[in-house]
């Protein structure tokens, strides 16, 4: 069976474990049961080596596929987990290839990072469908609910050039500048922080509210609380021995324009760090 054969049967298996979970929370599939559902098991019993490249190739499909509406497609290829090791229960360090830095983080921050993207994958629902169509791939059948509204929810361009653009230029908002970057970060929460600059003795993250929030209602309020709830939640994590905090933690809003003025008061008052009229541009030097 060649890698992109093996790849596509892994994908439809995937959708079809996701939509036979609606209503009771998406859970991981291992190696080997996800193997042995698309008849890939060796004399052994154990999944075949091409399975993981396999699994990547699917991720890297899935990319090129165009829904036509503002969302990207979940990583689902993350529902794969380890059966044993030091990453048992949860996807192996190979999804670095799509999560920059997933192999660094601690087996805690693996599991809120797999635990968030598993929730995004059951709440991407029966358009799943709409993937494998797109692929010729399907759809299954029977899935369980109707589509939501497409366009919604989804991550705008100018959010996510913003949101990489901070990423490359710790500078930009006084981060350490050999400060290792993450993005979508995930809290235990399963809150996903847009970027988090991690150094040896001090985080910062970052909210980042593109030029888009300008005709959204809500959208900078929602930005201003966020920042309040990430900052609690940080704190808390000070008091879990599984995430080894430094002894400097930053939160700050990050604004492609600015904040209105009644929620500039809020901020000061709040204790905010607003960094505004960041535009993307030419990475600084």
């Amino acid at each position: 069976m060649k890698t992109d054969e093996l790849g596509e049967r892994c994908l439809v298996k995937l959708v079809a474990h996701v939509l036979s979970h609606e209503g009771k929370g998406v859970t991981g599939i291992t190696y080997q049961d996800l193997a042995r559902e698309i008849g890939y098991l060796n004399k052994n019993g154990e999944p075949q080596p091409r399975l993981g490249k396999s699994l990547g190739k699917m991720g890297h499909l899935l990319a090129t596929v165009d829904l036509g509406w503002n969302e990207e497609i979940p990583h689902i290829q993350a529902l794969v987990i380890a059966k044993r090791g030091k990453n048992k229960g949860m996807p192996d360090d190979g999804l670095k290839e799509f999560w920059h830095g997933y192999e660094k983080l601690s087996h805690a921050e693996k599991e809120n990072k797999a635990r968030a993207e598993w929730q995004k994958i059951a709440e991407f629902g029966s358009r799943w469908n709409v993937v494998l169509e797109r692929l010729n791939l399907g759809p299954i059948q029977r899935a369980p609910s109707k589509p939501r509204g497409f366009g919604t929810g989804g991550e705008s361009p100018a959010h996510k050039a913003l949101k990489e653009y901070i990423s490359n230029n710790p500078k930009l908002i006084d981060a350490d500048a050999g400060a290792e970057a993450f993005l979508e970060y995930a809290l235990p929460s399963l809150d996903k922080i847009d970027v988090l600059f991690k150094a040896s003795d001090s985080w910062t993250a970052v909210e980042v509210k593109s030029s888009v929030s300008d005709g959204v209602i809500g959208d900078y309020e929602r930005g201003v609380y966020q920042i309040v709830k990430y900052s609690a939640i940080l704190e808390a994590m000070r008091l879990d021995t599984r995430y080894p905090m430094p002894k400097v933690v930053r939160t700050i809003l990050v604004l492609e324009t600015s904040l209105p003025a009644t929620l500039s008061l809020l901020a000061d008052r709040l204790g905010i760090e607003v960094y505004d009229h960041v535009k993307p541009s030419t990475p600084l030097t």
